[in-house]
């Protein structure tokens, strides 16, 4: 008999559909407890899963990427716990690069076979003013513009703006006043020069389904690189189309590569950074892959 616990995003609205979810899980007798938390402030989700490590076999996430990403940093590696995904988030970018539907029977089946991975973990460490920060990602760590917007999205909130629009409004905003700054990086991938965005991958897509990085996988123990160096932001949208396609794009200022670890420092102004579409802080800071440290249900 396994133990299960839910951990959902409290800020979305509980649909009938979710309801019927938990209720397939609630009914069956393969589980002999089943637990249902809603998170209630920022931060929730990772307390919760620190305190839930030990106490149950599964541990499944109802929610978007923040949320996955709350629980990814809350979770005893150690630890049994295998961990799920039930996307109800605004972007699902983990989710889309996964293959992974809101759809209960699926991720039933998934439980009932045992059908779990080891996968990659990527580690940020930023040292900031305030003291060093922490943060491991599942999906990818962003350096340049996407930190910027992510922390541009945090700065204006507005209730009355969807996900997606703030999101928009971000980027426009991004294109308008975002110098791109210059920075240095040592280890497995040397460079140094003003940079658009440094997308560190665990997997391929962000920022609302851009497939920034066709050539990431969870199991493969490296993080892929895409660096788009000084291109202008004109000439980047240009290339949204073929990037939503998961389509290499040849440019002389875009690099694709693979590390385990780079350093990444500033020459001037430091550098925004987000993981999981969450602003953490600023360069500088390392970046590394911590090899098959999560049990995760995947097909």
């Amino acid at each position: 008999m396994k133990r299960i616990i839910f951990i959902i995003n409290g800020a979305k609205k509980q649909t009938k559909k979710l309801t019927s979810i938990l209720d397939i899980f609630s009914n069956s007798t393969f589980f002999s407890k089943v637990e249902v938390r809603f998170t209630q402030y920022p931060g929730h989700a990772e307390e919760i899963a620190r305190k839930s490590t030990s106490q149950f076999d599964y541990l499944i996430v109802v929610g978007g990427d923040g949320t996955l990403n709350e629980v990814v940093n809350g979770i005893d590696f150690n630890s049994k716990i295998i961990v799920g995904l039930l996307p109800f988030g605004t972007a699902n970018d983990f989710a889309r690069g996964q293959k992974l539907p809101f759809n209960a029977n699926f991720l039933f089946e998934l439980i009932k076979k045992d059908t779990y991975k080891d996968i990659d973990v990527g580690l940020v460490v930023s040292h900031n003013p305030i003291g060093v920060i922490n943060r491991r990602f599942i999906n990818i760590a962003d350096i340049g513009l996407g930190g910027y917007v992510t922390q541009e999205m945090i700065m204006n909130k507005s209730q009355l703006l969807s996900g997606k629009l703030k999101y928009a409004r971000a980027i426009l905003k991004g294109m308008i006043k975002y110098s791109k700054p210059e920075i240095i990086i040592n280890g497995d991938f040397i460079f140094r020069g003003r940079v658009l965005t440094l997308a560190i991958c665990n997997g391929p897509f962000f920022g609302y389904g851009l497939c920034i990085a066709p050539n990431a996988n969870v199991q493969n123990a490296c993080l892929n690189i895409t660096c788009i160096g000084n291109v202008s932001l004109f000439d980047y949208l240009k290339k949204i189309n073929k990037i939503k396609r998961g389509e290499i794009i040849q440019h002389p200022k875009i690099t694709y590569t693979t590390i385990q670890s780079i350093a990444i420092n500033h020459a001037n102004e430091a550098c925004p950074i987000e993981v999981d579409g969450e602003f953490i802080g600023h360069t500088p800071a390392t970046v590394k892959i911590l090899p098959d440290k999560l049990k995760f249900l995947l097909p």
